[in-house]
């Protein structure tokens, strides 16, 4: 299973393209899809209000690079998308190390500030709703 899993990811960041400033620029999002580390578990969707509060912390933030290593057990995988199609995807572990847009350079906010812990509680939410 983990191996799928890799494979899965692999994919897509194949997909997903490369090149990713290190400022964000505003973007609108009206569905939201995350996922955990190896987990077979992924959140498909939440109400605008979640969606809107994750969109938000995340434009508001600007990035460095970094020498960090994204560790891939412990990061979401986040997909803002718009009219059925991906605007925005990023990977955020919990040292807060990002990917973003299926770039596997390292980056950390240099600006602003985003809550690990707060995206955590959302994916677990969605599991016990489920």
């Amino acid at each position: 299973m983990k191996k799928i899993s890799l494979i899965m990811l692999a994919f897509t960041l194949l997909l997903t393209g490369c090149a990713k400033p290190e400022s964000n620029d505003m973007i609108k999002a009206d569905d939201i899809t995350i996922f955990y580390g190896v987990s077979s578990y992924a959140m498909f969707g939440a109400n605008q209000e979640v969606i809107d509060d994750l969109l938000n912390k995340f434009n508001s933030l600007s990035f460095e690079k970094t020498a960090d290593k994204m560790d891939l057990v412990n990061a979401f995988h986040v997909t803002f998308s718009y009219k059925g199609k991906g605007v925005r995807r990023f990977f955020v572990d919990k040292n807060g190390v990002f990917w973003l847009d299926g770039e596997t350079q390292c980056y950390k906010v240099s600006s602003g500030s985003f809550d690990y812990e707060h995206l955590n509680a959302i994916y677990q939410d969605s599991k016990a709703s489920r």
